[in-house]
């Protein structure tokens, strides 16, 4: 059906990024790529500020999207309220998949716990399928990275080594997140802390 071939619907983001083809893919990675370079090339310049970051993409199903919807609404309360699930979706059709992007401190922040250091963009649709797809959630973690190195390539005043996002399989019983490189090269290595998170 065409609408399984539908590509993810990115909030927060300038436009809508499609994935739905192997040449697309191909090219966003390319294009991540260079990204991810450019900012760690900007790294050593003296007048950058300089964020050490580590991509979280927490990825939920539609039968456990309601319940994960209002975790992370409490949780966002709990640590002081500067974002909110309100521009969501109050649900997902079955086989669609929804994700959120967070950008955290690479290695913990105060008292160990990461915090977000970019503001949260969600992403949902159909997983795509293709012989460069190992997982069904690769082509909502590309759109969502995609959109958050747009803007991070724009900043003239900071700039950012990222590690290989972490997915985050969001369901009843709690897994250690998975590191992914996607197919890019990385500056920095997974951040320890990210990887086996206290649940709240």
């Amino acid at each position: 059906m065409a609408v399984a071939q539908a590509a993810p619907v990115v909030r927060s983001m300038t436009a809508p990024v499609r994935l739905s083809t192997r040449w697309r893919r191909a090219r966003a990675r390319n294009n991540l790529q260079r990204q991810v370079d450019e900012l760690a090339a900007r790294a050593s310049r003296p007048e950058r500020t300089v964020w050490k970051v580590q991509p979280i993409v927490e990825v939920c199903v539609a039968m456990d999207y309601p319940a994960w919807r209002k975790a992370r609404e409490r949780a966002w309360k709990r640590d002081g309220d500067r974002y909110s699930v309100q521009t969501w979706l109050h649900g997902i059709a079955d086989g669609e998949l929804a994700a959120v992007l967070l950008m955290q401190s690479h290695g913990g922040h105060w008292r160990g716990q990461p915090a977000e250091i970019a503001v949260p963009s969600f992403a949902h649709g159909f997983p795509a399928r293709g012989h460069d797809i190992e997982q069904p959630y690769e082509q909502l973690a590309l759109a969502l990275l995609m959109g958050w190195m747009n803007l991070a390539v724009a900043d003239e005043r900071n700039t950012a080594l990222l590690a290989p996002p972490l997915i985050d399989l969001i369901g009843r019983v709690p897994k250690p997140r998975t590191p992914r490189d996607l197919g890019i090269h990385w500056p920095l290595e997974p951040s320890e802390p990210h990887v086996r998170p206290p649940r709240r």
